[in-house]
Order: structure tokens, then C-alpha cells, then sequence
């Protein structure tokens, strides 16, 4: 072989060698992140979850590796949404005490929204994330007005009616039909956990 056809033959090979170790290290960085799912989904004690909630899988088996940190972050951050949600429920079906209650959940769901506000969105699921907010924020108007309207002697029926929770729900249904879309090949498990974790975020 000629000087100049080896030194063209190994600036290929090392290219070649470069872009492997290029993709090998994008693969891991982008399976690698801080796994902020709770080992332990227990309910707010005396509380049970409104549909048949499973753990997240940890595996996250059909989601591409560079959508698992969102999805682990973001479902971790839904949980805790959506059990704050319960016990604002609750205490909207009692008797008194709703300004309080609102209180607890508006600081606790807050919280949460500005976590997933600031988690970047993988390409493509941005829309997801839009739909997420905007079902928590409807949420939060829903149960702002429903509290001051049990405090007046609506009754939780009535304050059911509220439009901003008809409106969450439509939110939820629109972000799961993103994941469903996007994720054809996940498992079953990790179908059925994502979506009874919108369900179980959901008033209705």
C-alpha cells in the first residue's frame, strides 16, 4: 500500500474510531441521570390511589435512552402532583377547613410545577410537557375557586361543575395520547404505569 493511501486508510479508521466512541459516550450519558422515583408509592396515609397505580419501571423498558431521564423525572414529579391532588379532593368533600387545605396543596403543587417547568423536554415532547402544565395550573384554578365556593356553602357537587377541571382532564387525556403515540414498542408494565399515573392525577 502507497504512504499516502495508508495515511488516508488510518485518518479513515481513526474517524471511524472517534465517532464509536462519540455515540458509545452520548448512549451513556444518556442512560446515566439521578433516578428521582420513590422505591416506596405508598398513598398519603388513610388515602387510596383512584385507579390501579403501579411503580414506574425502573428498567422504563421501550423508551428510548435519551427520553428516560425525562420520564423518570417528570412521572416522579406527577406522583407527588397527583397525590397532593387527593388530599385536596378530599378536604374539599369535608366540612370545613378548605382554605387551609388549599393552602398546604398550592404551596406542595407549586413546587412541583416549577420542577417540571425547569426539566428540559428530549425533541418532540415538548408538547407533552405543555400539556402536563396546563393540566396542573387548570387543576390549581379549579380547586382556588371550588374552595372559596365551599366556604360560601356550595355544595361539592356543584363545586364539581367548576369548568377549570373539565379542562385539566382534557389536558391529561391529550398528554397521554402524546405518549401513546410516541412510544409504540414500551412494555406493558410501563404502558399501564403511565397511564394510570395521568388517571390518577385527574379529578374525575
Amino acid at each position: 500500500m502507497k504512504a499516502r493511501s495508508r495515511i488516508a486508510f488510518f485518518s479513515f479508521a481513526n474517524s471511524l474510531a472517534l465517532a464509536s466512541m462519540l455515540c458509545t459516550a452520548y448512549g451513556a450519558q444518556a442512560q446515566t441521570y439521578e433516578n428521582w422515583y420513590p422505591s416506596n408509592i405508598s398513598p398519603p396515609s388513610g388515602y387510596q390511589y383512584p385507579c390501579a397505580l403501579t411503580a414506574l419501571p425502573a428498567d422504563l423498558t421501550g423508551i428510548p435512552a435519551g427520553d428516560k431521564k425525562f420520564i423518570n423525572h417528570v412521572y416522579s414529579l406527577i406522583l407527588k402532583a397527583l397525590q397532593a391532588k387527593m388530599v385536596m379532593l378530599s378536604a374539599l368533600n369535608g366540612s370545613s377547613g378548605f382554605a387551609n387545605a388549599y393552602s398546604v396543596y398550592y404551596a406542595a403543587i407549586a413546587a412541583q410545577r416549577a420542577k417540571i417547568v425547569a426539566e428540559p423536554a428530549p425533541g418532540g415532547l415538548e408538547g407533552f410537557k405543555a400539556q402536563v402544565i396546563s393540566a396542573i395550573d387548570n387543576q390549581a384554578m379549579f380547586f382556588s375557586k371550588a374552595q372559596k365556593m365551599r366556604q360560601q356553602g356550595t355544595s361539592f357537587q356543584d363545586v364539581m361543575q367548576v369548568p377549570e377541571g373539565k379542562t385539566a382532564s382534557q389536558m391529561l387525556m391529550a398528554a397521554w395520547g402524546e405518549m401513546a403515540k410516541r412510544y409504540p414498542s414500551w412494555s406493558p408494565q410501563v404502558k399501564d404505569s403511565i397511564y394510570h399515573h395521568l388517571c390518577a392525577l385527574d379529578l374525575f
